[in-house]
């Protein structure tokens, strides 16, 4: 929207830029926010639509690790996420330059501009900014690294090693490569730090900074230095059976299982996306954040219960108003506790009435990117009317009372859904989002 004019209440004059508003006005419109563009990249593949399809389908993505040798692990399955090979936007070369984590992004963020319809060869910069969220990096990366300097000596490190595993690479060549000329930020929020950039993205637009984000998520955690930090954390599950190790809220269930993954969306200011005649995958109308400012590792209801309430009263809403619940349900005996009840906490009476449901029982934790494609998989369920379940669920836990979904997807129209993200370090992040079937009027 290149100068394009835009009024606020309380301007005798209109402010002129590209998404630039005094940002001491008090008075300013908030505008609104929807997706116009998704890009997906997960252990099922990197469509859209067969993504959607394997969560209905109740399947799981959880198989034996092949990237490494686990034999001397406690654990040996994960979702892992296959070399990005060349497509049409993101040659061979880039690939090779570049850790997993940042390949995935990189796809991901390709294929939700060519979602959105925005030219992804673009050859000029355009005013689109960029918040990328990631709890661990380019992991694989850095222990090659470490590996070379420790065992062989400075000189055979990569001469990349700086550039390929800053913690900011994914933003920078999304920036980069696809000539994003906005602004470029990194989100490190542990768990939550995919929602989290999707939420402070959503800020941008609502408040006049932008006009255009690509937010999301990316992370490929799985390698022999973070597969053991997590063994000793003995939060991991060591189930038989891969396929069934991940059981959200199950009485039985005995810990998370590692996975990897990119989700990135395209948000728009709503007028920005009809001048384009872009397509409309749902609202963004609500986030909330907060702090437990209790443990590193523990997490505490009342603080979860405060961003679930923050993003309500951010979007204008009651408790009462929403449908469905897409829960960070992790599997691990602490964490389904506390968001139960934090859930119990923030809708009240209305909580019996929810249908919560845990795509990371499919997924696994997807740790930065699960915000961002859990974020997704909320907007199909408001796009196509049917919630995915939370499989495994085979042993109610007292503890945890709420209606799950369990095993079977569920025919129920939503209309509203928050998704929630309750992270190491106490970070809690919660997206409200609203269906649209065709650009809102």
């Amino acid at each position: 929207m290149a100068l394009a004019e835009m009024h606020f209440p309380g301007h005798a004059e209109p402010v002129r830029g590209n998404g630039v508003v005094d940002p001491l006005s008090s008075e300013m419109r908030r505008r609104r926010v929807v997706v116009t563009g998704i890009g997906v990249v997960t252990p099922f593949g990197h469509d859209v639509e067969s993504f959607w399809q394997a969560l209905l389908a109740g399947r799981s993505c959880i198989t034996p690790i092949t990237r490494l040798d686990t034999s001397d692990f406690p654990v040996h399955f994960g979702g892992q996420v296959d070399d990005v090979a060349a497509t049409a936007f993101l040659p061979a070369s880039l690939i090779r330059r570049n850790d997993l984590s940042t390949n995935i992004g990189l796809l991901a963020g390709g294929l939700a501009l060519e979602s959105a319809g925005l030219d992804v060869l673009a050859e000029q910069k355009r005013a689109i900014s960029v918040m990328v969220g990631a709890a661990f990096g380019a992991t694989q990366g850095l222990q090659d690294v470490y590996n070379a300097f420790y065992l062989r000596g400075w000189r055979k490190m990569h001469p990349l090693s700086v550039t390929r595993n800053m913690f900011n690479s994914p933003s920078s060549n999304l920036s980069i490569h696809f000539k994003l000329g906005g602004s470029h930020h990194t989100v490190a929020a542990a768990c939550a730090s995919g929602a989290v950039a999707i939420g402070e993205a959503f800020r941008r637009i609502r408040h006049g900074e932008d006009d255009v984000v690509l937010a999301g998520g990316a992370d490929a955690p799985i390698c022999g230095s973070v597969l053991a930090g997590w063994a000793h954390l003995r939060v991991l599950s060591q189930h038989p059976e891969p396929a069934q190790a991940s059981r959200p809220f199950d009485e039985e269930r005995d810990g998370l299982v590692l996975s990897e993954g990119a989700a990135m969306l395209v948000l728009e200011d709503l007028e920005h996306a009809r001048e384009r005649g872009s397509r409309c995958w749902g609202e963004i109308v609500g986030y909330g954040a907060s702090s437990d400012a209790s443990h590193l590792t523990a997490p505490e209801g009342s603080g979860q219960c405060e961003a679930i309430l923050r993003a309500l009263r951010s979007a204008g809403l009651r408790p009462e108003d929403v449908d469905y619940v897409n829960a960070h349900g992790t599997s691990t005996k602490l964490n389904d506790e506390t968001e139960t009840q934090a859930l119990r906490a923030a809708f009240g009476d209305h909580a019996a009435s929810l249908a919560v449901s845990a795509n990371k029982s499919m997924l696994g934790h997807t740790m930065g990117a699960s915000g961002a494609l859990e974020l997704v998989s909320t907007l199909l369920t408001l796009r196509d009317g049917i919630i995915p379940p939370t499989i495994n669920y085979r042993n109610p836990d007292p503890a945890c009372d709420l209606d799950y979904v369990p095993n079977q997807a569920r025919r129920r129209p939503v209309r509203l859904a928050i998704k929630n993200s309750f992270a190491f370090g106490g970070d809690n992040a919660v997206l409200v989002v609203k269906k649209a079937e065709e650009m809102p009027q």
